[in-house]
């Protein structure tokens, strides 16, 4: 049996390691050791995949890519909250993160340059800073085992013995390796087994004769015969090796904390509170209520050309005079914000999605008569017929134009509202038909999000940016959407770049480098 060991433990490549004590001993749903073992199986040849897979009955959304010579990546989003990451450690070393239910660590995997597992720590529940235990390999007597350290008070390290089957109860720990399975316990200990344990040094252990003065005469009788130097024997100085360019660092994306908030809405504008409102035809409303027109935010007349801004700025000043004058200026300031605004520029063409199709739906609760056309109403109303509660106003073409909370006719709460050819605009609260407090911007011209806080229909407050790629472009403090403060960036090389901003103008900048 020892033999058997020592032979299997050789070549062995551990793909993942499970402990008893903190999940259970099943790698059934556990895709990063699948994909683990394709990699070593293959050879080393690259994977990487974007990919759907069913745990339990929710979707687990995963894209990863693991090749030679590159840390992982790996993003996996499970029931619209993170559910594995990946953070880089130093000399090529990389951390897997996985996140419970409430988004805190419970357990971090450590792997070498060489994909070659480390260590796996497990954490508390409440607690993601300080560890609770941890396994890792290590060899002796040509067997690889698992040490197993528990942490508190008293550190407490326990040394699991491996088997090749199952004794038919509780193991302390399982490993998945390219012998298989393979099963850790301190109770499977061979008996032949001896470790030779080296005698802890202990000071210095200097001896009488380590302090003669005599050096002279311990070497002189070798350089009696020794030949002189010439200027051959004096090293010529090296010529410096041209430095290898490390390979780019992946720029830390953050779509998986945004797509908690779009995962559901970004997809052919979805309703959050039922089925596709794009399923079947636009229905004919049997009749269409006469109702002046009012400033509906749903008409969404965000346009991507300039010639569209000015219809839009136009319209507005149509509804200032039909309400003499009563209207909110944030209607004006998300025109700026997301319009004429060097940071919300809309000059590429807005592109329509092919799958987008006209709405099935039952008689609507009302219809809306706007000089953009009609839209369709699903949801609550008051005694006095104005959208109050939970509702979905759906355009002509049978998009949503809007879904989530009203009152009194006007956004209220969270909602999402979209752009007219249905991708989302923003994800948020709203405050009396504008956007207000925290929410997410989706730009159509370029693809940048943006996060953070809102007021009058404009960022403001704290907030971040991000690429169509979700990759991190910048973090900044706004006022009437514009950057004003501090902003904090990274160049190429990965240095912090700190900028001084005042009314949407740069005033400063200073690059710091590790």
């Amino acid at each position: 049996m020892h033999s058997d060991l020592q032979k299997i433990s050789k070549d062995l490549i551990i793909y993942s390691a499970l402990a008893s004590d903190f999940e259970p001993l099943d790698f059934k749903n556990d895709a990063l050791a699948g994909v683990r073992a394709n990699y070593f199986n293959s050879g080393n040849m690259p994977q990487s995949e974007k990919t759907e897979l069913m745990l339990g009955s929710n979707p687990l959304s995963l894209s990863y890519s693991m090749k030679s010579g590159e840390p992982l990546s790996w993003k996996a989003i499970y029931n619209n909250q993170p559910y594995q990451t990946v953070k880089r450690e130093t000399n090529g070393n990389y951390c897997v993160l996985s996140y419970n239910s409430s988004g805190n660590v419970y357990k971090r995997l450590y792997f070498d340059a060489d994909h070659n597992w480390l260590r796996t720590e497990y954490y508390g529940a409440e607690n993601s800073a300080s560890p609770k235990a941890a396994i890792y390999p290590r060899r002796s007597d040509g067997i690889m085992l698992l040490m197993y350290k528990e942490y508190g008070e008293t550190k407490k390290i326990s040394t699991l013995f491996p088997s090749l089957k199952p004794s038919g109860r509780k193991c302390g720990a399982l490993v998945y390796s390219n012998s298989g399975m393979i099963w850790y316990d301190t109770s499977f200990k061979p008996s032949d087994y001896s470790e030779t344990v080296q005698p802890e040094k202990k000071g210095f252990n200097f001896k009488p004769e380590d302090f003669t003065h005599d050096i002279y005469g311990k070497v002189s009788s070798k350089l009696d015969n020794a030949p002189y130097l010439t200027a051959d024997d004096i090293p010529k100085d090296e010529v410096e090796e041209p430095k290898v360019k490390e390979p780019e660092p992946v720029k830390y994306s953050a779509y998986d904390k945004i797509a908690s908030i779009l995962f559901e809405a970004h997809k052919t504008n979805k309703n959050i509170f039922g089925e596709l409102a794009n399923e079947g035809k636009t229905p004919e409303p049997e009749e269409k209520a006469e109702e002046k027109a009012e400033p509906q935010p749903e008409q969404n007349k965000e346009e991507t050309t300039e010639a569209a801004l000015e219809k839009a700025k136009e319209k507005i000043e149509e509804v200032e005079k039909e309400n003499d004058g009563n209207v909110d200026a944030a209607a004006l300031e998300m025109v700026e914000a997301f319009g004429g605004n060097p940071d919300y520029d809309h000059s590429a063409a807005v592109p329509v999605h092919p799958d987008y199709k006209p709405a099935a739906e039952e008689k609507p609760d009302k219809v809306i008569e706007a000089k953009s056309g009609s839209y369709l109403y699903y949801g609550a109303l008051d005694e006095n017929n104005r959208r109050t509660g939970r509702g979905r106003t759906v355009s002509e073409k049978g998009l949503t134009s809007y879904e989530g909370d009203y009152v009194d006719d006007k956004r209220q709460g969270f909602g999402i509202c979209y752009y007219k050819e249905g991708s989302v605009n923003y994800v948020g609260t709203w405050n009396n038909g504008s956007r207000d407090g925290a929410g997410v911007g989706y730009r159509l011209s370029d693809g940048i999000m943006h996060a953070g806080g809102w007021s009058n229909n404009a960022p403001s407050g704290f907030g971040a940016r991000f690429d169509r790629d979700g990759s991190f472009l910048d973090v900044c403090t706004y006022v009437n959407g514009k950057r004003n403060g501090k902003s904090i960036s990274f160049d190429e090389d990965g240095n912090i770049v700190v900028r001084l901003w005042s009314n949407g103008e740069m005033i400063s900048e200073k690059i710091i480098a590790d």
